[in-house]
């Protein structure tokens, strides 16, 4: 017949089909892509943060090894000079993150005097002590062990380093505000990762 249409005939795509599956494939990517984005910023802010606190911790162990007032002094540091005159430091790299003392006060709002001052040694224990994104400078204090008679054979002094000066350990430990979020990252809970840098240094005393 002369007005008849042979053939086959195809459908045509609508315009809204292929919107709808450029939507499917934005809402697939999005995600992967903002994982990408945040973890790339988390490594370079992670990067700047530890050599800030690489940097505070050694400042913080040359004061700690003057023994705080003065080279002739037998006092030992207090943990809250040392925190003071490193956390502008700390604080400009660590945003997010609270920066405190670790030590027992005193009546006069000092550190107690403690011998036995032991630093936390796990981030997890700060946490425990002082809640959530808060790091503590520590300040602790070795004495060598006592010199004594040596045996037979042995020269003096005895035992050997018995007349070195106190070591002195200063320790920045807890954890940091991060954009890592809960469940990713090592030793990440909710926003935040650890950290454990210390330095230690011979004490700075000489004879009056």
């Amino acid at each position: 017949m002369g007005g008849e249409f042979k053939g086959a005939v195809r459908p045509r795509r609508m315009p809204h089909a292929r919107g709808g599956q450029a939507l499917i494939e934005f809402a697939v990517v999005l995600p992967l892509f903002l994982l990408c984005l945040i973890g790339a910023l988390d490594a370079g802010l992670w990067a700047v943060q530890t050599s800030a606190e690489v940097s505070a911790v050694e400042q913080g162990a040359m004061i700690a090894s003057s023994a705080g007032s003065s080279p002739t002094s037998q006092t030992a540091p207090d943990a809250r000079a040392v925190t003071a005159a490193i956390s502008g430091r700390l604080r400009t790299a660590l945003f997010g993150t609270n920066v405190e003392s670790w030590c027992a006060p005193d009546a006069g709002g000092g550190c107690a005097p403690d011998a036995a001052q032991r630093c936390p040694s796990t981030p997890v224990e700060v946490q425990n002590a002082d809640g959530p994104r808060v790091v503590v400078v520590c300040v602790s204090e070795a004495d060598p062990p006592a010199c004594t008679p040596p045996p037979r054979g042995r020269v003096a002094p005895f035992p050997p380093g018995c007349e070195d000066s106190p070591l002195i350990t200063v320790r920045v430990v807890g954890f940091v505000a991060s954009f890592v979020p809960p469940g990713f990252g090592p030793g990440a809970g909710a926003f935040e990762l650890p950290t454990n840098i210390s330095a230690t240094t011979h004490t700075l005393r000489f004879a009056p």
